[in-house]
């Protein structure tokens, strides 16, 4: 059972590889980046010298905010309550003017917001878990001070989703993609941690350093775990991660990132801590050099080594939310922006974490990400008097998975797999109308293992989210539906006919479907109902119910697209999930949510063998 809770597609390295050539690659990769290692120790002494000098210094404390935007243009986030301009930003005070008509003078510094200050907060949509969510957009801009978001344009919708580096608003899924560039005006800088964030290396600050943490821990509690396979009731599992990045920007066109990161787990009569994700020595996480510049009038670049990699719908994948330590892949990966378009192409393989020596993790050669991801930003419109933006994105993903076992009729046929995917996605928003609608067709093949029969691949997956934004209700909920087909295959067909299952293995964001992760997105359809409320100006709560079925009742129930359940139900009707999360942003830098799920499960899947069961996760983060 133990291949139902390995989460990670990777697998070790080819026997094509020598030892040797693995360690000597894993080793110049994580020892090209050594000079960061002081990052981490450095941090343990800077960080509180740098809150004290915050709160010490004796000069007069600079400006808490560069407007962006006339301030009667900055609203709060579409996921957080509407607030009062003096919470969005506070102006300095009123300048006095020199005789001379040089430039005005304020009478007495503005104050500065010290650790538990709450009044200059960043959207709850940039928590990492919200990209998976239904996607409001941010049509007009906040204070740069809340924002660090790159020089893209329209593609900043989103809190930057629309960019293609994941979530990107105070802080980011991927921390290389913020940009603190800001904090060369000393305006901007209304945090204790800012003297971490811009440490400029020479005169004009184009050289500067900045460095980012975090620590987190997930609580998790599973009653009848993955509908009662797991001989483990209940289940106390408790995870810790910590990372610390180190990035160094040699001017406007070279940069050098790196981070470490480790990972612990452990509880009480827990379960399913297999393969390298769960637990890991210290190891480059990530390891990269970017280059880029501006040609044929858009802004480019290239990235070459190992790094984060989020350019897909939240359907496909994203930020990791359970195994401790995130994908990481190895490659390329070069993106260009216009105006209203966007091109993305990558070839990168996913690293092996699986090595319990610390800096040993290795290109993992056996699974392969490549393709491109375009997107148009169709100009901006008004609809029912309020502004809309509408992206339509098309994209091409191929993978091959040296390890890819598929259902037979009572058991699995190991083998390997190649898997192309075209798809494309109409998302964003018209007036208060909030939308995902995504398509994708699968083709290539399956190889049984031990040189067995061929057989092609055919299949699809259809994804759709529709809300309606209440903005003028308490808490301005969005209240709306979520709806997925995603093909099965069929067990009864000779092994050489074609596989009708849709392959999405790298683990779509957990709240999109199923907090729990008990059943895949694989062979399936389901609907239901989902509600996102900002309950505060810091707190928001999300609730859905989805109700699932097979899509093909001669297919597997899949806890994830790489590993099916061995019971095999009469019926397609599979299980109902309420689910509810509550999300607590205290600080730019603390973040509390509780999640919970009931997993009813169908009268046909108990009758074979599963059973109904609790799933609840506390989540904490901080974050500098």
């Amino acid at each position: 059972m133990n291949h139902l809770f390995a989460r990670s597609a990777g697998a070790p390295a080819s026997r094509l590889w020598s030892a040797r050539s693995r360690f000597c690659f894993s080793s110049g990769l994580s020892t090209g980046l050594l000079w960061l290692m002081p990052a981490g120790a450095l941090l343990a002494v800077v960080v509180p010298s740098a809150a004290a000098h915050a709160q010490s210094t004796v000069q007069p404390a600079p400006s808490v905010v560069r407007h962006t935007a006339p301030t009667h243009e900055i609203n709060a986030s579409h996921d957080t309550m509407p607030a009062r301009l003096s919470d969005v930003v506070r102006k300095p005070p009123k300048a006095t003017v020199a005789p001379n008509g040089q430039e005005p003078t304020t009478t007495q510094p503005p104050a500065r917001g010290g650790f538990w200050d709450n009044m200059l907060l960043p959207p709850l949509t940039s928590r990492p878990e919200a990209y998976g969510q239904p996607q409001s957009l941010e049509l007009k801009p906040l204070p740069s001070s809340l924002m660090h978001q790159g020089p893209w344009g329209v593609f900043n919708a989103n809190t930057g989703a629309a960019a293609g580096f994941g979530t990107v608003a105070y802080y980011a899924v991927s921390r290389w993609a913020e940009d603190w560039s800001s904090l060369r005006d000393k305006r901007n800088r209304i945090d204790w941690a800012d003297p971490l964030k811009y440490i400029p290396l020479n005169n004009s600050g184009s050289i500067y350093l900045t460095l980012s943490g975090n620590f987190r821990h997930h609580g998790f509690y599973d009653q009848r775990a993955m509908f009662g396979t797991v001989k483990k009731d209940p289940a106390y599992r408790s995870t810790l991660r910590w990372n610390a990045g180190a990035d160094l920007h040699l001017g406007e066109h070279v940069r050098l990132y790196g981070e470490l990161m480790s990972g612990q787990a452990g509880g009480i009569n827990y379960y399913g801590y297999t393969g390298g994700r769960w637990r890991s020595k210290l190891d480059a996480q990530q390891a990269f050099v970017e280059v880029k510049g501006h040609l044929l009038g858009a802004t480019m670049g290239a990235m070459v080594g190992r790094m984060s990699f989020l350019d897909a719908p939240p359907y496909v994948t994203a930020g990791s939310v359970y195994p401790t330590l995130p994908y990481s892949w190895n490659g390329l990966r070069g993106y260009a922006f216009w105006k209203r378009f966007r091109v993305d192409l990558f070839d990168l393989t996913l690293t092996n974490n699986a090595p319990t020596t610390a800096f040993h993790d290795q290109v993992g050669w056996r699974t392969r990400l490549f393709g491109a991801y375009t997107s148009y930003a169709i100009p901006e419109f008004k609809f029912l008097d309020k502004k809309s933006q509408i992206f339509v994105d098309t994209f091409y993903l191929g993978y091959t998975l040296s390890s890819n076992p598929i259902a037979s009729t009572t058991s699995t046929i190991a083998g390997s797999t190649h898997r192309d995917t075209p798809g494309t996605r109409i998302w964003g928003n018209a007036g208060p109308i909030e939308f995902s609608l995504g398509g994708m067709w699968q083709g290539g093949n399956f190889h049984a293992a031990n040189n067995g029969p061929k057989r092609p691949v055919s299949a699809y997956s259809f994804n759709g989210t529709v809300s309606w934004r209440f903005a003028k209700w308490w808490g301005r909920p969005a209240i709306g539906i979520q709806a997925d087909a995603i093909s099965g295959g069929d067990t009864r067909k000779s092994q050489t006919s074609s596989w009708g299952n849709f392959l999405s293995p790298f683990v779509p964001s957990a709240y999109y479907l199923d907090m729990s992760t008990y059943i895949g997105n694989s062979n399936l359809i389901d609907v239901g109902p989902l509600a996102t409320i900002a309950t505060s100006r810091n707190t928001s709560l999300l609730l859905k119910v989805p109700v699932i079925w097979r899509n093909s009742t001669h297919d597997a129930i899949y806890a994830n697209p790489t590993a099916a359940y061995s019971f095999r139900p009469q019926g397609g009707y599979t299980a109902t999930m309420p689910q509810a999360s509550f999300t607590w942003r205290a600080t730019r830098h603390i973040t509390f949510s509780l999640d919970g799920e009931y997993i009813f499960a169908s009268r046909a899947m108990i009758k074979a063998g599963a059973s109904s069961g609790a799933y609840v996760q506390s989540n904490l983060e901080l974050t500098f």
